[in-house]
């Protein structure tokens, strides 16, 4: 795009490697930056960081230390367990970096159960320690992805100290017996689930003070800096202690420009706002709710910078000065989650015994009835359809007809996903060809199968994401599970609740892959529109025999779509953008009718 090598690839490390569009953006509202040609490496760091009701818990407890005993030293963080020390990376590595940590995601599912931490103080620190069982684990983790990096010239330094949060530490003496009482109170019982996050700063972010804008102003001398909404100051700690007229010299973190500005303007904020979150991949699958992980009211805790970057950089002036505006830019559209049950599938319709009608000795499928597929997949095993039956005729129709209905909505996807079931797999399938977007590749997730409490007389036999592949089937082989198909079975004894939390933790897992925006199609079954979106949405799971009424008014290819609101981030279902298919029985006909 006539960008030059240094600067596309300083972008790119810049944005956290999520597209040319977004580097670009980075660039060209950094036009002024007058580091924008130093070739100074990024620093990044592993942290491993909670989500769901103890984020809660520690948020409120962050929240209610700085309105009594004011700012601390953890402050400038959010709540972490830091696995590794900060290690520099030259800009041309930053896929190379990506690649490996998003590598490491087997290893997660090894973790040695729930992780337990234990209080300690002293005089001047208050923190959370890691017991020696997960200190074990987080170590040969750290170790194998430093040891990997290191084939790239990359030098990862080993966590020297104990594995811990820091709580509150460099306060007042004074503060410590307040501060040691408000620790007590938070529930280290609380529902959790931890996630490892590759994160990356400016190197000029580690040596400043960092200050959030919250009142804009325009320029008024040549030397002054322009405060935009949604940008950060870096300031250097001298300034501000320094200053006597309360204007500090400081650099914009959106657009690089350094100038003065009314110090009035900005308050101190955490410097974690102005880091970049590369990846984030989930420890393990919890056994307990982690309902409403992603979606608690803290945002000033947890920090997750790529969700709002892109219009972020959509509000800089990014025209050359003396230049006449640009269009304004598009508006920002909110992205949308699909779940869509799959369509009518031949056992329910034609009969249980559809096998033994359409199989001979050897295998060999005959149709017996015009709602039967033409043909069906090869499998090992003709009686693998018993239980993952494939879609009738009418069920490939309805869910072709989705599809052209989204596409007359001007709906348009970024991701698909799918149960491993073969009649979820054929609707995404026939959605996409209705859809008319035949690129997009999709993802088999196991995590989305149907809920285990009605498969207790036994587990059907799914074809493989290569079985689909060599039939013909669009799969992205690259697609990395959040749980296995040998780990989904060892939840046989699932309760309905349990199921409900495995579709959330799935869903936000997949809502992660995706947060740069756009919107996502997961195609599932008839309890998956509910569990994949309830908890999602501030609710909390229904109970069986309420799951269990739902499910009934669920019809084939029915869709629920839930949308998120760009300023809270959080979701909402709102009504679907196309209507539903409706169909009336059609008995099964014999001519010999006519004789009698």
């Amino acid at each position: 795009m006539g960008f030059n090598q240094t600067r596309a690839q300083k972008a790119i490390a810049a944005t956290g490697d999520r597209g040319v569009q977004l580097a670009s953006d980075w660039l060209i509202s950094h036009v002024n930056d007058p580091c924008l040609d130093h070739t100074v490496p990024r620093e990044y760091v592993l942290y491993m960081c909670p989500m769901g009701s103890f984020q809660g818990e520690l948020a409120d407890f962050w929240e209610k230390s700085l309105s009594i005993c004011g700012w601390n030293g953890a402050q400038a963080y959010f709540p972490h367990i830091t696995l590794c020390p900060f290690f520099k990376a030259d800009d041309c590595l930053v896929s190379y970096i990506v690649e490996v940590f998003t590598q490491m995601e087997d290893l997660l599912h090894k973790a040695p159960g729930d992780l337990k931490l234990e209080f300690y103080s002293a005089p001047n620190f208050i923190g959370l320690f890691v017991s020696d069982k997960y200190y074990k684990f987080l170590e040969n983790f750290t170790s194998a992805f430093a040891s990997k990096l290191k084939k790239a010239g990359i030098s990862v330094e080993a966590h020297k100290k104990q594995l811990h949060m820091t709580l509150a530490y460099q306060y007042p003496q004074e503060k410590h017996d307040q501060l040691l009482k408000m620790a007590k109170e938070i529930n280290l019982e609380a529902d959790v689930r931890w996630d490892i996050r590759l994160y990356s700063r400016d190197p000029r972010t580690g040596q400043s003070e960092v200050r959030r804008v919250i009142q804009k102003y325009t320029p008024q001398e040549p030397d002054e800096l322009e405060l935009v909404d949604g940008d950060y100051v870096l300031v250097d700690p001298k300034e501000v202690s320094n200053s006597k007229d309360g204007w500090y010299s400081g650099t914009s973190w959106v657009t690089g420009n350094v100038g003065m500005f009314p110090g009035v303007l900005t308050s101190r904020t955490a410097e974690t706002w102005t880091w970049v979150l590369h990846r984030s991949l989930p420890v393990l699958f919890p056994d307990r709710s982690v309902e409403n992980a992603t979606n608690a009211n803290h945002n000033n805790v947890l920090v997750n910078l790529d969700e709002d970057i892109e219009c972020l950089y959509a509000k800089v002036d990014k025209k050359p000065k003396n230049e006449a505006p640009s269009p304004a830019p598009p508006t920002t559209r909110p992205r949308r989650l699909y779940v869509v049950r799959h369509g009518e599938r031949v056992d329910n319709v034609i009969g249980r015994d559809w096998v033994d009608q359409c199989f001979d000795n050897q295998g060999n499928y005959v149709r017996k009835d015009l709602n039967m597929p033409w043909t069906v997949p090869k499998r090992g095993n003709h009686l693998d359809f018993v239980r993952d039956t494939p879609l009738t005729e009418v069920g490939m129709l309805q869910a072709r007809c989705t599809g052209e209905a989204l596409k007359l909505a001007g709906v348009s996807l970024t991701g698909v996903y799918s149960s491993p079931s073969l009649r979820c797999v054929q609707t995404a399938v026939n959605i996409l060809k209705g859809l008319g977007e035949p690129g997009l590749e999709i993802n088999v997730e196991y995590g989305l199968f149907e809920w285990l409490g009605w498969y207790q007389l036994g587990f059907p036999f799914w074809m493989t994401p290569q079985a689909f592949r060599e039939q013909g089937y669009p799969i992205n082989l690259a697609h990395k599970h959040y749980i296995s198909s040998e780990m989904l079975w060892k939840h046989s004894d699932e309760s309905v609740e349990q199921y409900y939390n495995r579709c959330s933790n799935v869903t936000r897992y997949i809502l992660q892959k995706h947060n740069s925006g756009g919107n996502v199609l997961i195609v599932a079954h008839a309890g998956s529109l509910d569990a994949c979106t309830r908890q999602l949405t501030g609710k909390i799971p229904r109970s069986r025999s309420g799951f269990q009424e739902l499910v009934q008014k669920i019809p084939y290819c029915g869709i629920c779509t839930s949308e998120e609101t760009i300023s809270t981030k959080k979701w909402q279902l709102v009504e679907p953008p196309i209507p539903s298919f409706t169909n009336g029985t059609n008995r099964k006909g014999d001519w010999k009718v006519m004789l009698s």
